[in-house]
């Protein structure tokens, strides 16, 4: 036992074991919840409007005061949203448009077509 001198005491050791893998854990779903929703918010950035919107939105922008500008765009637009409720209606509409169409020189859009075209405009949804 005399050679046996140097031997010490139990020391404990702080083990950290436990708390670094509790806290990469942590860490790890923290990450990927921010992933989540990055992507989530990417899908929303990249929606797309549909081609009914799209033309829902070049209708309600229609300069009045440029009567080919209303003829052609409410004659390519409005053809979207013909539907059976309001097939009659467009219908109407772009017969009495049809004088402004075609032509180099033409007058100004009468007032009561100018509301019959806002009006229709307004009752799309």
């Amino acid at each position: 036992m005399e050679e046996l001198r140097d031997i010490k005491d139990i020391v404990e050791v702080h083990e950290y074991s436990f708390e670094t893998l509790m806290a990469l854990i942590f860490l790890t779903v923290i990450l990927l919840l921010l992933l989540l929703y990055f992507i989530k918010n990417r899908r929303r950035r990249r929606k797309r409007l549909s081609p009914k919107a799209v033309a829902l939105q070049k209708l309600k922008a229609i300069n009045y005061s440029k009567a080919k500008e209303v003829v052609y765009c409410f004659g390519e637009e409005g053809f979207l949203w013909r539907d059976e409720k309001n097939s009659e209606e467009f219908n109407a509409i772009e017969k009495a448009l049809i004088p402004y169409k075609y032509k180099k020189e033409i007058p100004p859009l009468d007032e009561t077509l100018i509301k019959r075209v806002k009006t229709f405009i307004k009752g799309l949804k």
